[in-house]
């Protein structure tokens, strides 16, 4: 093995199966082990070209101070990969030399916190505003919590993770401190875990996405919060998937709920049919997301941070015209009364200081009142609450007399659905969509197979 390259060990099965083997038998959990190879297979590229036998303790140590210095590396990333380091060259490379390694002087400690990190809590959370928000939990979690709720909400903000995901992940982790009955920190475990996701799926009967919910904002909870990866959990009584038919309105249906609306909401429920739009990718474009020559719309940051195409509706053209004017119209003013910036996304506002107040960030659909930022403590004209437009919505179809349950992912159930009628393929609809697995756009195809289009019933023939 010491004549070979370190490339060609990254492709070796054997030398894999048996590194995996060694930290199972160290006890490190399965699903850790695929991290610790990713780790050890990144410090062999970096060194790619270099045979085994000339890998020295120096380039071993260089690359150790490299990423010990590495302020975006979360502190158990970096500890994991130094003992992945540590493993393949003790363990399966037999090299005498990592005896002569001080290994535990590249590891981080659980309360560092990169220099770059404070600079952005300075700057991003107020601490009068972070406390707000932990005034959210119950009095005898904060008594019991108070530094670990804090530091969770600072994690969440700095790490930029959005408004709805950093109330969803707190909401759980509520309810999961609120579970474990006010056990310390330290005493937190993987039963508990394991118990609170059976007494999901058990007691409370939720849907298998919710039980992945609650389990992401409990691992976020160990990473961040407690500060130790969350371990193998066993098995658990999964809740039960059931397979949902998308509840779809006939087009003459998507007209008679869209004439039932206010004009302003109109526009904002024809794009959701439309173009296909989420509710939030439909209240938060800007105006510079809306490209008239080319007839489509640019869809920012969706779900899973990703970005697409939509078709703009030819019919629209006209009334987004007079939206864009009115959107202007307000801009004006609030240029006058000197408020900050409208929020711009990534720490843009720090890389384009005045982008905020450039018509071409502004929202399409703004609020009807200046606000205070609940992070920032900023002044700021942010972009409708889109309880209004479900609202609305809900109302309209109540009006229309349409009897199927209407709500705002109803228009984009039908926007699929309507497009596959029309013979347009499921991967350009997949593409529309933004789904990242087939799979998904598959549940609309229910309508070229229903009952009632391709067999007769035989209580006709009677």
């Amino acid at each position: 093995m010491n004549d070979k390259y370190l490339h060609d060990l990254m492709n070796d099965d054997f030398l894999w199966r048996s590194y995996s083997r060694n930290l199972k038998a160290k006890k490190i959990y399965s699903d850790a082990i695929e991290w610790y190879v990713i780790h050890a297979k990144l410090f062999l590229k970096k060194a790619r070209n270099t045979p085994l036998s000339e890998l020295s303790a120096e380039r071993v140590m260089l690359y150790l101070q490299k990423i010990s210095k590495d302020e975006t590396l979360p502190t158990f990333r970096l500890n994991q990969s130094v003992d992945a380091i540590h493993f393949l060259l003790r363990d399966s490379f037999s090299k005498s030399y990592t005896n002569a390694i001080d290994w535990a002087s590249y590891k981080r400690q659980k309360s560092y916190m990169p220099a770059h990190n404070l600079m952005q809590i300075e700057e991003l959370d107020i601490p009068e505003l972070i406390e707000k928000r932990v005034k959210h939990f119950k009095p005898s979690l904060r008594e019991n919590y108070a530094e670990l709720l804090t530091r969770l909400v600072r994690v969440l903000r700095v790490r930029n993770y959005s408004r709805r995901t950093e109330s969803s992940y707190l909401a759980w982790i509520n309810r999961f401190l609120l579970f474990v009955n006010g056990e310390k920190q330290e005493a937190i475990t993987e039963v508990h875990v394991r118990n609170f996701l059976e007494h999901l799926a058990l007691a409370r009967q939720v849907s298998p996405n919710t039980q992945k919910l609650a389990l992401n904002a409990i691992a976020f909870l160990f990473n961040f919060g407690l500060e130790h990866q969350l371990g193998d959990i066993g098995q658990f009584v999964k809740a039960k998937s059931q397979r949902r038919l998308p509840v779809v309105l006939s087009r003459q249906e998507v007209k008679a709920v869209l004439n039932e609306l206010p004009e302003n909401y109109f526009l904002m429920a024809g794009l959701l049919y439309g173009a296909g739009l989420r509710l939030m990718e439909c209240i938060t474009l800007r105006v510079q997301d809306i490209d008239f020559d080319y007839q489509q719309i640019v869809v920012r940051n969706g779900k899973g941070f990703k970005d697409r195409i939509v078709p703009l509706p030819a019919k629209f053209i006209p009334t987004l015209h007079e939206q864009i004017t009115h959107v202007k119209e307000i801009h004006a003013v609030d240029l006058t009364k000197d408020i900050d910036g409208v929020y711009l996304p990534f720490a843009l506002e720090r890389k384009y200081p005045n982008a905020g107040k450039e018509i071409g960030w502004q929202y399409l659909f703004p609020a009807s009142r200046i606000t205070t930022d609940q992070r920032s403590g900023k002044t700021r004209r942010h972009h409708i609450h889109q309880t209004s437009l479900q609202k609305q919505i809900k109302k309209a179809g109540m009006r229309s007399g349409v009897v199927k349950r209407v709500h705002t992912h109803v228009f984009r159930h039908s926007f699929a659905t309507h497009l596959l009628e029309a013979g347009y393929d499921i991967r350009t609809v997949q593409e529309l969509l933004g789904h990242s697995d087939i799979s998904t756009t598959m549940i609309y195809t229910h309508v070229l197979n229903k009952p009632g289009l391709t067999v007769k019933s035989p209580f006709d023939s009677l």
